[in-house]
């Protein structure tokens, strides 16, 4: 591909995992004076394919150059910043990415997997109400609903971070722990931000917001819209909405049941080999988190 220029491309993207913390991540960094946040945060840009969720804007119907939209009110800022979890999984952005003139930095951040395959599970059963399979059914990739990737798959993370490392260079590549996150906050965010080369003095003071927690959702409709209508309300606008609209249309989740503790705990076995060897890849992945 002819080589883009990127004055106005990313050059941080927070490529990965789903359910591991990429909302929030995401919110906090472009709340910092040095980062431009994208206008949407999942903009889809780069998906394998055209879908439902990028059909407003897309290489594969606008060409590269579009990219640039999302970034349109960038005031110069070091760091021009989007979101997009399923991007460790699709194969065009490793395709484009390498094109541009600066090669950006990629983040991933990941969850113990046996919490991530049960935080999804809930999310889906919970929150987006578009399945009722029983968690010992999701393990076993029982009456998994059509369209579905294979989140077990989707699980083995270095997998997926290979081909990364493989194409844009491991010292483009930053792995973070979502358990960071809830042992400290403030120190997770003053790593990262020292990572990025920017001012990490600004996290000591910050006032985090969480996203995108797992809430068991009254009306699933409403839910949708509201989905559809977030990337049209400014951020500090979204932190006063979301705990009220949270309030009218959620209620608490169901307590796991010993049977679900039980099977989450037996799961974590068939990943013991592909985290001890993201562990090797990454020297600042610490395994005992995920014990």
């Amino acid at each position: 591909m002819k080589q883009a220029q990127t004055s106005l491309y990313p050059n941080v993207i927070i490529g990965g995992a789903p359910k591991s913390g990429t909302s929030s991540l995401f919110f906090w960094l472009g709340a910092h004076p040095e980062v431009c946040a994208s206008k949407v945060k999942e903009t889809y840009f780069l998906g394998d394919t055209e879908n439902k969720h990028n059909v407003s804007a897309n290489i594969h119907k606008d060409g590269l150059e579009a990219y640039q939209k999302f970034f349109s009110h960038s005031k110069g800022e070091k760091i021009r910043l989007e979101a997009t979890p399923v991007y460790i999984y699709h194969k065009l952005p490793l395709k484009v990415l390498p094109t541009l003139e600066k090669v950006p930095k990629m983040i991933f951040i990941l969850r113990e997997p046996s919490d991530r395959l049960y935080s999804h599970w809930r999310f889906n059963r919970y929150r987006m109400k578009n399945t009722k399979m029983t968690f010992e059914d999701y393990l076993a990739f029982r009456n998994v609903p059509s369209g579905w990737a294979d989140y077990l798959d989707h699980t083995h993370y270095i997998r997926h971070i290979q081909p990364y490392i493989d194409t844009l260079g491991k010292e483009n590549i930053l792995v973070y722990q979502f358990e960071q996150i809830k042992e400290d906050k403030v120190a997770f965010m003053k790593q990262v931000a020292t990572d990025l080369g920017i001012s990490f003095e600004f996290y000591n003071s910050f006032d985090f917001f969480h996203r995108n927690q797992t809430v068991a959702v009254k009306n699933g409709k409403l839910h949708r819209i509201g989905l559809k209508l977030e990337p049209l309300v400014p951020q500090w606008l979204q932190e006063k909405i979301i705990p009220l609209y949270l309030k009218m249309n959620s209620s608490k989740l169901p307590k796991p049941s010993d049977e679900e503790l039980k099977l989450k705990e037996q799961s974590k076995s068939q990943f013991e080999e592909s985290n001890q060897e993201l562990a090797e890849k990454f020297d600042n992945v610490d395994l005992a988190l995920w014990k």
